[in-house]
């Protein structure tokens, strides 16, 4: 599993600069999960939490999204962001890691 970026340096390259997902924001960005954080999920009962998660296209990798359930918090890391682009368009995923490393 990757580990996400530590001591401040954010996920991209140094010479280069983030793509802050513009063209995305008037759309849905689309959240998938690791298999850890998918077998964290459902040992929490956070599947249908995660699945309606509706995270900004501003959201980078090494962000850390906590979500609250039943008086606890559980935090996932922002592993990767991907553009698919097709035919019909494109649109934004992120994908969450459990646990966060590397913190």
């Amino acid at each position: 599993m990757a580990k996400t970026p530590s001591n401040d340096r954010p996920g991209h390259q140094p010479d280069q600069s983030p793509s802050l997902g513009s063209g995305a924001t008037a759309e849905k960005v689309e959240v998938t999960l690791t298999g850890s954080a998918r077998i964290h999920a459902s040992k929490t009962g956070l599947d249908v939490v995660l699945k309606a998660l509706a995270l900004s296209p501003e959201c980078q990798t090494g962000d850390v999204v906590t979500v609250h359930s039943g008086g606890t918090g559980h935090d996932f890391a922002v592993l990767r962001r991907r553009w698919i682009v097709g035919t019909t368009g494109h649109r934004l995923e992120i994908t969450l890691d459990y646990p966060v490393r590397g913190r």
